[in-house]
């Protein structure tokens, strides 16, 4: 079990950081704290013997499921606070011909976003 809170608890970090899959890292954080507090349970009856595995996974989980939650609440935040801005951005585009109109949505949008 420690050792899968490890492996569990990596990925879920790495996952985090990449914040386009927070909530999953979210999740698999979950997942490595349970499997590290089983992790050490397990060592503590004397089933095992990794418990520094199981504790580092237990943090690693931790770390991520805490960056996981303010990374997801944040950018959807911001997106909820922009979704008029890429409505718009979207109907500009579909209205758009030529290179040049789609050029101009794109300078709308990043003007809407300052």
């Amino acid at each position: 079990m420690g050792t899968t809170a490890l492996v569990i608890g990596v990925v879920a970090l790495v996952l985090v950081l990449l914040l386009l899959f927070s909530p999953l890292g979210v999740l698999l954080g979950l997942l490595a704290v349970v499997f590290g507090i089983v992790g050490l349970i397990r060592v503590g009856r004397g089933e095992a013997d990794n418990r520094g595995q199981a504790v580092a996974g237990l943090v690693t989980g931790a770390v991520a499921l805490l960056l996981g939650i303010v990374f997801t609440l944040s950018v959807g935040t911001w997106f909820a606070t922009h979704v008029n801005d890429f409505q718009r951005f979207g109907n500009c585009m579909d209205n758009a011909v030529g290179a040049n109109a789609r050029e101009q949505c794109a300078r709308q949008l990043s003007t809407d976003l300052e």
